[in-house]
């Protein structure tokens, strides 16, 4: 027999400045219960300042279409010019591979390097035409490819002419380009979502067949060449070839349109970016700010990730340039010099709008009731086990529970067995979270871990003090509970958590802190949503000697700004590993 115990502290803060205000401890009789204790600690900072954060994501399969590869030879390779910045609409960026620069494209076709970037000529507007939508640079960052709105191709430096559609009847205009990993092709993407390949690229499938709710206007390859990704205004996605889905806004209401999109450097996420500045971050890309809800003198064009994904930028179609995260600001065509990164900013509104059964997640909210685990795995895992018997009978059950709510099945890395508990704890928090529609935690701390570690060993919620170097604190939620393993903690905290339950703050005359547990795993969107930062998360396993030889799990989530720290082990990591 086991004690449990809950804990829920709240700081109510002053408008402005650091939070500084009363603590509420709700207090509730402690509670013999079998067989787990569950512990819950929730404590928001409000009042500090932030950057906007991403908005949830809503899920939209994506579609399939069957089409075929175009290799015409007629086309124009360009004598370019030395000349850059011809004052008209910028309307695409790229970045060398290792961050050290980037070049703007300008729709009559100027190219204007800085940082490292090579300038290695722009076009006549004689020669553009109907004008360029796009660019792309070659893999060594020797040259770069720029697109035609009619479908020519213009090849800079040591970036090959491998063909165009100039010569072709489109239905619709081209919008965007994106080339192979090796150089030797690349693609065009029409509004209507035809795709022409030329070179090594392959051709996966295309939109251009169907009836799409919004015109495409951007895509991205995947790293290996063998997929890509094609973004619509409203933020649908259509992944084709290996590219992954990872998540959508095309069912939500957005302020703004989309105007372009970046992959991160494993393919494993993506970035979106709206016209208003606004990021939309899915799969393992990170959030590193946004410029939503800010005045901008021009609307965003485009953006691009640096090599590594550690961060961004977006480009106005004035030439204005706003870098995030690591991505560093190296000029724009409205200054000579660097400045510094923007400033903290009010997030923008998302709005989610009506969608269909098919293409919305599950809702967030609570189960109507406890689901007890069945299979009961409570005696294969009794006291501390992590036997074969234990583990498959856990998954089922937490399948079985998440059936209930129009979720599948946990998609956990192939390594899961072998991971940390603190590790396992992580992944299940993210996949319960990725699952919903919400932000993924980005990852373990090891100062969060310690803190977690504290706690596990003294049975108790862990604290969020000390931060990380450099890093302020926003808001912050822990849990605790005496199990088998990670996987049984995390059953409980999730499914069985509501009056009735071992949750001892949860009660017949006080439901105040029924499904604690479960809102502290799927929860700090909303302090995401406002103050912005980042989340990451803390977490350990302990089996003190009092406790009769039960595990003692702890997790720490927090959201804070500041630098990113080193972490122990990343979500990024675990998709990378098969999970999802």
């Amino acid at each position: 027999m086991v004690w449990s115990g809950h804990r829920l502290v709240e700081a109510r803060v002053a408008t402005s400045g650091l939070p500084a205000g009363r603590r509420a401890e709700p207090t509730g009789s402690r509670l013999l219960v079998w067989p787990v204790v569950l512990g819950v600690s929730l404590l928001a900072l409000t009042g500090l300042v932030g950057v906007p954060a991403r908005s949830a994501r809503r899920s939209v399969e994506p579609g399939t279409s069957a089409g075929s590869t175009v290799r015409p030879a007629s086309a124009v390779r360009s004598s370019p010019p030395t000349s850059a910045g011809d004052g008209s609409p910028v309307v695409g960026i790229d970045a060398r591979p290792d961050g050290s620069g980037y070049w703007l494209a300008e729709a009559q076709g100027a190219v204007s390097p800085f940082g490292s970037a090579s300038n290695e000529g722009s076009l006549g507007s004689a020669e553009v035409g109907t004008g360029i939508v796009g660019m792309a640079a070659t893999p060594d960052g020797g040259g770069y490819w720029l697109a035609g709105r009619n479908g020519g191709v213009f090849a800079m430096g040591d970036a090959a002419f491998l063909g165009s559609a100039g010569a072709l009847p489109l239905n619709r205009p081209i919008v965007g380009m994106a080339a192979t990993p090796d150089g030797r092709g690349y693609w065009l993407v029409a509004s209507d979502g035809g795709i022409f390949a030329f070179g090594d690229a392959g051709f996966f499938g295309s939109t251009g067949s169907m009836v799409l709710n919004r015109p495409i206007v951007g895509m991205a390859a995947t790293p290996d060449g063998r997929g890509y990704w094609l973004v619509a205004s409203d933020g649908g996605i259509f992944a084709f070839g290996d590219a992954g889905f990872f998540g959508s806004t095309g069912s939500m209401v957005l302020n703004r349109p989309i105007v372009g999109m970046a992959s991160t450097p494993v393919g494993k996420g993506y970035w979106m970016v709206a016209s208003d500045g606004g990021i939309f971050a899915f799969g393992d890309a990170g959030f590193f700010g946004s410029m939503g809800g800010r005045p901008l003198n021009a609307p965003i064009a485009g953006m691009a990730a640096s090599g590594d994904g550690s961060g961004y930028w977006m480009v106005g179609s004035d030439g204005g340039m706003f870098s995030f995260g690591a991505a560093r600001f190296f000029g724009s065509l409205l200054s000579a010099g660097p400045s510094p990164v923007p400033g903290p900013v009010p997030p923008a509104t998302v709005t989610p709008a009506p969608v269909s059964q098919s293409s919305s997640p599950p809702a967030i909210g609570n189960p109507s009731s406890n689901l007890p685990p069945a299979p009961n795995f409570l005696d294969a895992c009794y006291p501390h086990n992590t036997g074969s018997t234990c583990i498959s009978e856990a998954i089922q059950a937490t399948d079985a529970a998440r059936s209930a709510e129009g979720l599948g099945p946990l998609h956990l890395p192939t390594d899961f067995v072998a991971l940390t508990p603190a590790e396992q704890l992580f992944v299940l928090v993210d996949v319960e979270r990725v699952d919903r529609g919400l932000p993924p935690v980005v990852g373990l701390d090891a100062t969060l871990d310690a803190e977690a570690a504290a706690g596990a060993e003294a049975n108790a919620d862990p604290q969020a003090s000390p931060m990380p170097a450099g890093m302020s604190l926003v808001a912050w939620a822990s849990n605790w509970a005496e199990n088998g393993n990670p996987l049984g903690s995390n059953y409980f905290w999730m499914y069985d958590d509501g009056p009735g339950s071992s949750n001892v703050d949860c009660t017949a005359t006080d439901t105040a802190g029924c499904w604690g547990h479960r809102d502290n795993i799927l929860g700090l969107t909303a302090y995401q949503a406002e103050y912005g930062g980042t989340l990451l998360m803390g977490a350990a396993e302990a089996v003190p000697s009092a406790d009769q030889g039960w595990a003692s799990d702890t997790e720490l989530i927090v959201l804070a700004t500041g630098p990113q720290p080193a972490y122990v082990y990343t979500w990024a990591q675990a998709v990378a590993a098969g999970a999802s």
